[in-house]
């Protein structure tokens, strides 16, 4: 095993700091080892933070079902595109569908309270408006529903 000396180890510590806040290290001179200052890291770009999802509310099976969370891969998708939705419903949401003018189809149950599904983006004519309603229905098994509506700009 090779170590380094003290000094070689700070150069690739504030080196690999300069790389972490997105600043280039200067250029190596012939003279004695450059001194490397890190950014400060208030500068630097923060990488985009995940969105947090709800945590699944459990209910009894025969209360008013609730959606709590819909995420989309693309609120503007392409004819061709795939299209994942993901549902978060209450603990007693037994099915999700999804309609689109006069289509409809149901989402697959991964867990309680969690739907995803995959679908492929249609190619609509060019003189049908493409500003569409996404319905999302959820129900439970009694059969009492909740719907929320997503506006979606197929292209």
């Amino acid at each position: 095993m090779v170590t380094a000396s003290p000094k070689v180890r700070a150069l690739l510590l504030s080196a690999g700091a300069l790389l972490l806040a997105g600043v280039d290290p200067p250029p190596p001179t012939a003279s004695a080892a450059p001194v490397v200052t890190p950014a400060p890291l208030s500068n630097a770009n923060p990488a985009p933070a995940p969105v947090a999802t709800p945590a699944i509310v459990m209910l009894p099976p025969d209360a008013l079902p609730q959606i709590l969370w819909i995420g989309l891969s693309s609120t503007t998708p392409h004819a061709g595109d795939p299209l994942d939705i993901t549902v978060l419903a209450s603990s007693n949401v037994a099915s999700v569908e999804l309609r689109v003018g006069g289509y409809g189809m149901s989402m697959n149950k991964t867990d309680a309270g969690h739907f995803e599904s995959t679908t492929q983006v249609p190619s609509l004519p060019f003189f049908m408006n493409h500003n569409v309603t996404l319905q999302i229905i959820a129900r439970n098994s009694a059969g009492i529903a909740i719907e929320q509506d997503v506006p979606i700009q197929a292209r």
